[in-house]
């Protein structure tokens, strides 16, 4: 009890850290986005977009590289420092860049970076978070403040010096906490940290082909608006991202119900409502409508794919290749449905896109069968648990000696027998009858119940209370 609050602390410091490093990643790929319709023209920002997510997802993979030639805890340290060096220092050239090939490497260079820092950062909330109750609405919140601070910075206060003060400050943060994480926390072998036996690596092959569905889902409609972004027809970092905030502080709550069992569940059923946001994106007036829809979806996805393998990762052989996996599929899997999914829209329409983003999503249940099913039996045996609560002792007594056909005699010894540690003789003496006719019906209730002791009798009589 006296390390609980510390432990809270800990997770809070963890949960701040990775709503910052979130607030800087979503600073650094909306500023992206925005310079390179400038720079390069709105034409081209799908296809640097699609090449911003190869980077990303390449840099959390590089994190699991560094950290498995790094053996020592210094050299990964000082690792993480020059790369944190290096991508504010690119990020501060990005702002700059004027001309096209700077602009380029600048930014494949932040993304590449960050990706890695965000490797870090998902390796050590895995550890910090493995087994905590609070993980997903800790993370949620967090998260879903990340997004509020990202419209203020863009919308409120649009200024180069606040957008630099922001992402260095941020990122000063998350390393500076990584520096102080327990050494235990980011060892080779995390396996103290474990909760459970260590999960083979195949039982991941669900939870990676249901992210990569639900990111071609995610991918086709981010096609489109971003698409829409850069041509100044509709503005996706107005008001409406709000609504990203709510799914991922929505899901967050949900999927720390009976340790995420209705997670899956949930994000199914956001995908399935969002599907019909590409109808919505063919008139300027519904616009809103879409856009809100993929944006609560995309909450519900990003927690899902966060929290299932930050969740995976103590448990793997490798957690620091684990934790980022779901950034990573869903980063590489968008990347490559970006610019065919825009050439579907411009040549056909929404229709097309919608048909196949409600067969992706029947895809993705079927995926999830099976978590979806854990949860549904699993609730059904708490239901079946708490009814057995409700029944008082005396009801369950009752009902066992009507199945074994004990009189009300032989059922009042046998209330004795499971519920005190009183002798032959002290249960005679209670029922002012002598030992000689407690001794009968002891044999009795031994008889009829096909018990021989007293311990098999309380053992068949909490097997029946468990049927």
């Amino acid at each position: 009890m006296t390390n609980k609050p510390k432990i809270l602390l800990s997770e809070f410091l963890c949960g701040i850290c990775f709503e910052l490093y979130f607030f800087a990643f979503m600073l650094i790929e909306a500023l992206i986005n925005e310079r390179c319709a400038a720079t390069l023209g709105s034409d081209i920002v799908n296809t640097i977009y699609s090449f911003g997510l190869f980077c990303t997802g390449t840099g959390f993979l590089s994190f699991a590289l560094i950290h498995k030639i790094c053996k020592a805890e210094a050299s990964r340290k000082t690792a993480l420092l020059i790369i944190g060096m290096l991508c504010i220092a690119a990020a501060g050239v990005l702002l700059i860049a004027d001309r096209p090939i700077t602009f380029l490497v600048s930014s494949a260079a932040v993304l590449l970076l960050t990706g890695h820092i965000g490797g870090c950062v998902h390796y050590i909330t895995s550890m910090y978070f493995a087994g905590s109750r609070y993980a997903g609405r800790t993370l949620g919140v967090g998260m879903g403040t990340a997004i509020l601070l990202q419209f203020a910075v863009q919308k409120l206060i649009p200024h180069s010096a606040v957008f630099m003060a922001c992402f260095f400050l941020s990122l000063s943060f998350v390393i500076s906490f990584a520096f102080r994480a327990p050494q235990g926390q980011t060892r080779e072998d995390p396996h103290s940290y474990s909760y459970g036996e260590r999960k083979k690596q195949e039982t991941a092959a669900p939870l990676i082909l249901a992210v990569v569905l639900m990111s071609l889902v995610a991918g086709m409609i981010d096609s489109v608006l971003t698409a829409f972004n850069a041509e100044n027809s509709y503005d996706i970092y107005s008001g409406v991202r709000l609504f990203y905030a709510l799914g991922l502080v929505l899901a967050g709550f949900i999927a720390d119900i009976r340790e995420r069992s209705y997670l899956p569940l949930a994000t199914v059923c956001v995908m399935l409502l969002s599907t019909v946001c590409m109808f919505f994106l063919s008139e300027a007036p519904s616009y809103f409508a879409g856009t809100a829809l993929m944006y609560l979806y995309s909450g519900f996805y990003v927690m899902f794919f966060t929290l299932m393998f930050l969740d995976f990762a103590p448990k793997s052989r490798y957690p620091e290749l684990w934790a980022g996996m779901g950034r990573t599929v869903r980063s590489l899997t968008v990347a490559a449905a970006v610019l065919p999914a825009l050439k579907i829209y411009n040549a056909v329409g929404s229709t097309v896109l919608a048909v196949v983003s409600c067969l992706l999503s029947i895809g993705i249940l079927l995926v999830l069968l099976p978590y979806i099913g854990c949860a549904v039996i699993a609730s059904e045996q708490r239901n079946g648990a708490a009814r057995r609560q409700e029944m008082s002792l005396q009801e369950r007594l009752t009902l066992y000696a009507r199945r074994c056909s004990l009189t009300p005699r032989e059922t009042e010894v046998l209330e004795r027998l499971l519920t005190t540690d009183d002798d032959l003789q002290e249960i005679a003496d209670g029922m002012y009858i002598s030992r000689r006719m407690v001794q009968r019906y002891v044999s009795s209730i031994y008889e009829k119940t096909e018990t021989k002791t007293r311990h098999g009798l309380l053992q068949s009589y909490m097997n029946f209370t468990a049927d």
